[in-house]
Formats: structure tokens, C-alpha cells, sequence
């Protein structure tokens, strides 16, 4: 749990500088005076406030999920994974996925985004959570489609010595491919350009070089 230590002259001036460094509901918060300073004649006095978020992070992303789908109409079932700080958010919305995921899976890109800002505003440290949002099981498809087809286009450029340009992927895409070939010692793999327009090189190598 995230936590912050202030130095105020009252409880009510931690409670506010809180909620806003915190950026949550005060009633999300416990508030713990740890130390108090007396001043000269009662004139000065301090406080030490501790300020814990006592919120579950996990929980506050599957409702920004419901907000999200309440906001937009949409009838949807969120599923929630959770394997140490690993989190899984998977949401099934019958004919509307599509309209969550977004041309390019821009849209989901941007929910899985926020959720994570979501969840792990509610942490610090080792707690920090990796979160994965997807819609109706496509990123697990698409990960599946862009390995294959890796191996497809490292095969080629083996074959052929002569390079590959693939466009119109994002940045989690790219990743995908660049992981997958990682270990093949006779190509690499790079990205070059700049968002929208970056594209992703697979070219005869005998070095192994993956960036992003």
C-alpha cells in the first residue's frame, strides 16, 4: 500500500494535501498522527500525519473497467485473474468488442493504459502490479497470429538475406515479434520511425540485437 508522511499544522490540511497527491476518495484513505510539535505558547505547533490508501488497487480497476462500459452502454462481463503481482483483466462484451479494441487495438491499448494507472496508484514498490487488459481473448489471438507470422518472415529473410519492413503495428505488437525472435542468432529485429509512422525491420544478422 502506498503511503506518505506530512508535516501540517492540522489533520484537515493532510487530508487535503493527500487526496490530492493520492488522487482518490478521502474515504479511501487512513490518516494516523504519528508526532505532534507544540509551538512557543500554543503559536506553531505541527503535527506528523501518516496518509495509507487502505483500498484494494485491484478492485478500483475492474470498476474503472464497469465505469467505462456503464459511460458507453455497454452490456459486458469482466473476468479477473490475479497470480502475485501479476493482474489479468479479460472483458466480454459480445458484439460491442470490437468497439473496445479499436482500430489497431488503440482503444485497448489506452484502457489497459489507464487501468494500470488505476490499479497501481494504489502501490508502491515490490507491490507494483503488472496489468494486462484484454477484450473477448483478442490479444491472446493476435499473439499468437504475430509469433507465427514472425517466424514465417524469419524463415524468409534466412532464405532470402534481403530485409522486411512491417508497418501498421503498435508498439505492444512490435514487442511481440522482437521477443520471439530474440534468440535467433542469424537475424535481428529493430524498430525505426516515429509513432504513428514506425515501422519494424527484420534483417539478416549474425548478431542478436532486439530493440523497441
Amino acid at each position: 500500500m502506498r503511503r506518505k508522511l506530512y508535516e501540517v499544522k492540522t489533520l484537515e490540511e493532510a487530508k487535503k494535501l493527500a487526496v490530492e497527491d493520492f488522487k482518490v476518495n478521502e474515504s479511501e484513505l487512513t490518516f494516523t498522527i504519528v508526532n505532534e510539535k507544540k509551538g512557543f505558547l500554543g503559536i506553531g505547533g505541527k503535527i506528523s500525519v501518516e496518509a495509507v490508501i487502505d483500498a484494494d488497487g485491484i478492485t478500483r480497476g475492474k470498476e474503472y473497467i464497469q465505469m467505462i462500459l456503464d459511460n458507453n452502454n455497454i452490456q459486458g462481463f469482466i473476468e479477473k485473474k490475479v497470480r502475485g503481482n501479476n493482474v489479468e483483466f479479460n472483458v466480454e462484451a459480445g458484439d460491442l468488442n470490437g468497439y473496445l479494441i479499436g482500430k489497431n487495438a488503440r482503444s485497448l491499448l489506452a484502457l489497459q493504459t489507464l487501468v494500470n494507472i488505476v490499479v497501481n496508484n494504489h502501490y508502491e514498490g515490490e507491490e507494483l502490479k503488472t496489468v494486462f487488459v484484454d477484450v473477448g481473448g483478442y490479444k491472446r489471438r493476435r499473439e499468437k497470429n504475430l509469433e507465427t507470422m514472425a517466424i514465417n518472415f524469419a524463415k524468409q529473410v534466412s532464405r532470402t538475406k534481403q530485409k522486411i519492413q512491417l508497418d501498421h503495428l503498435n508498439s505492444y505488437e512490435r514487442k511481440i515479434i522482437h521477443n520471439k525472435l530474440s534468440s535467433w542468432k542469424n537475424i535481428k529485429t529493430y524498430s525505426v520511425g516515429e509513432a504513428p509512422n514506425r515501422f519494424l525491420i527484420i534483417e539478416p544478422n549474425f548478431s542478436n540485437s532486439n530493440k523497441e
